[in-house]
């Protein structure tokens, strides 16, 4: 396969070892590796080969096969190459979900799908190296943006849990877990700061393990439980993996009930330590011996001082709340001030969860950072966009904004990239693309899930070196350029399924902001029908004063499937038909197309999520006569894929019929 020279640079004299048990997979990567200039420091078939080499000659980089011979795996390997800081990018023929998720814990440099073509492997290693040569500086920024978080989620509005829990989400990412406990070590007479524990049950799935909840699971008695929690000792910073875990359970009878109920083989501890009430700690755990790296004590200590002085801070307000309630009522004041400003653009609202949307914003805008930003259709996905262009120093330069939903697969290429005359038939005259119109200024592409296949590594090119190729061009053209994607699917999903290179969602996914749906802040619905009701009476010479009481109560019961942009078309019509300046619905809302009854009922009879989610698979099932697979199967049902229904199907103890 010819190569551009333009697009590949002869490699200066690095070496790359390639670890891959298929023959000749492995000599078609020399091949292509040696033709490129690179030089192969050797071959090898399994883990213990590979680090026989790496001990004779440290490669600048490893091709790493994720399944090999032998008693150990490619993942295996990529934890010792992570400790040595060696990068290293992935080959796989399989993509599922789980081998994703044990996959990502090690923090590849990138991940070739087999079979790959010869430029997918350059292009691939040319992407490990800049990541590589720049992950210091990311590394830097990463944290900063971790603390601003981590802060932010500690100092946010709402109960102590919530909180906390999204401390663990914002942590998992930099250290893997599936279990964590954060608590102070002295409560006195504190009102808010109560212990914590979750376990991961999922990607972004947590359980809130309480104490009654871990009774029941580990089937001590509360006086035994209490008797082990007197005696619990956290101690200094510190990593225990595998036989140091063993020991220290030995020791301490409450990590050792913590481990034997739920199957835990290493963990970490951070003790922070508080002026007034001893440590406030957070305690990870994990199933694997060997899941903590010296990296990850590393980053803890980094964090540490911020993280005390947050705790002292959050401590001191709760002093003070229990004894001034006239500065209760002072801060509330400062908070609303807060609020008031915070609202720019057409982003109308106050509620806490829009407010993190804000403070993200103003995180990301002074960057020049890829921001990737997700949410349900009709949330205002372009409205964010157009707040972090215009909070840029691109903002007196012109935003692009190309929906890849609306055009048709073969039309994408040539209104991203331009094309020249001739390329194709009906190119009469050479196009200018998006990218090269956006060029100093920002590109906003909705829906970048629906962004071909095919197109995906060009986009990809674009985010790397900056540069494009029009359809029909012999050469790149340089294009300056901030990308803002949005999308209304789960990404890493798409991947897994195959839709969506793993590369790609790596490099946009560099700064996520996750948009609330209108559901979760109905707290906003008063200013955002206050909003649309003047905007809307000006356009048709109405004077509407306001909803009726009747309609406040439909929108605050209604689910809003369709967000911001179904309220809106709702007031639209009401306000049409309105015969009085009350604006009332004609029809009323329907919640959902269920009948009355059955959303009663389901409101009515909450269950435990596992609970849910065994019966929803137990009824998918049923309907398809325990048929997983094909057209109508279980997994078509449930929307996933048949592999990770065969799993959910064992941890929830759902035998199959045969």
């Amino acid at each position: 396969m010819y190569i551009n020279a333009l697009n590949f640079p002869q490699a200066s004299q690095q070496t790359i070892l390639i670890v891959e048990d298929e023959f000749a997979v492995a000599n078609d990567l020399r091949i292509i590796l040696e033709k490129a200039g690179y030089i192969v420091s050797g071959i090898a078939f399994t883990v213990e080969r590979a680090l026989e080499i790496n001990s004779q000659q440290r490669p600048d980089l490893v091709l790493l096969d994720i399944h090999l011979k032998g008693g150990q795996s490619g993942i295996d390997l990529a934890r010792q190459l992570s400790k040595e800081d060696i990068p290293f990018v992935y080959l796989s023929a399989n993509t599922n979900a789980s081998i994703l998720e044990q996959a990502k814990t090690t923090n590849p440099y990138g991940f070739l799908v087999k079979p790959f073509r010869e430029k997918d492997v350059l292009v691939a290693l040319e992407i490990a190296q800049y990541r590589h040569a720049h992950r210091i500086e990311l590394q830097i920024r990463q944290e900063q943006a971790l603390q601003i978080g981590l802060t932010n989620a500690l100092s946010a509005y709402g109960d102590w849990e919530n909180r906390l829990l999204n401390v663990a989400r914002l942590l998992e990412p930099h250290i893997p877990f599936e279990y964590i406990m954060m608590g102070l070590e002295k409560q006195k007479e504190l009102t808010v700061f109560r212990p914590y524990s979750f376990f991961r049950t999922g990607p972004e799935e947590y359980q809130t393990i309480s104490m009654d909840t871990f009774l029941q699971m580990s089937g001590l008695t509360a006086e035994k439980l209490q008797q082990f929690w007197s005696q619990n000792q956290y101690g200094q910073l510190r990593i225990y993996n595998g036989e140091d875990f063993e020991v220290i359970c030995g020791k301490n009878s409450m990590m050792q009930a913590i481990a034997r109920t739920f199957r835990l083989r290493s963990n970490l501890i951070v003790p922070l330590p508080t002026t007034q009430n001893g440590d406030f700690y957070l305690s990870f755990f994990s199933r694997q011996p060997d899941t903590y790296l010296p990296e990850h004590l590393a980053l803890l200590q980094r964090l540490q001082p911020s993280l005390i002085l947050t705790f002292d801070r959050l401590l001191a307000f709760d002093k003070i709340e229990r004894l001034s309630e006239q500065l209760r009522q002072e801060n509330t004041y400062l908070q609303e001030e807060v609020k008031t400003g915070a609202n720019f653009e057409e982003i109308i609202g106050d509620s806490p969860a829009l407010l993190n949307v804000f403070r993200s914003v103003e995180q990301v805008a002074p960057t020049d950072y890829t921001v990737l930003i997700q949410g349900e259709t009709g949330t205002g996905k372009e409205l964010i966009a157009r707040a972090v262009h215009n909070r840029s120093r691109r903002k007196n330069k012109v935003l692009i904004k190309l929906n890849c939903a609306a055009l048709a697969a073969n039309l994408i290429e040539s209104e991203l990239f331009g094309h020249e005359k001739g390329a194709f038939t009906g190119a009469h005259e050479q196009r200018i693309g998006k990218f090269e119109l956006a060029n100093g200024g920002t590109i906003f592409l909705d829906e970048i899930g629906e962004l071909p296949l095919e197109l995906q590594p060009k986009l990809l090119r674009v985010l790397q070196e900056k540069e494009i190729e029009r359809v029909g061009g012999k050469k790149p053209i340089f294009c300056d350029v901030r990308i803002i994607a949005a999308t209304n699917r789960n990404l890493e999903q798409e991947v897994a399924a195959g839709h969506f290179r793993l590369d790609l969602f790596y490099r946009l996914n560099v700064f996520l902001i996750n948009l609330p749906p209108l559901r979760e802040r109905k707290e906003d619905l008063i200013s955002l029908s206050n909003f649309f009701l003047q905007k809307i009476a000006k356009k048709l010479g109405k004077k509407l004063t306001g909803l009726s009481a009747d309609s406040w109560q439909q929108m605050q019961k209604y689910h809003w499937p369709g967000n911001i942009r179904e309220l809106e078309h709702l007031l639209e019509r009401a306000s049409i038909m309105s015969q009085t300046p009350e604006v009332s619905f004609v029809e009323p809302l329907v919640v959902n197309s269920i009948s009355t009854s059955s959303v009663t009922n389901a409101v009515l009879e909450v269950k435990p999520f596992y609970q849910a989610e065994r019966d929803n698979i137990l009824a998918a099932l049923k309907r398809s006569d325990f048929r997983i697979r094909g057209k109508g199967g279980a997994a078509e049902l449930l929307h996933i894929k048949p592999t990770t229904l065969e799993a959910k199907m064992v941890r929830l103890n759902i035998k199959r019929l045969h």
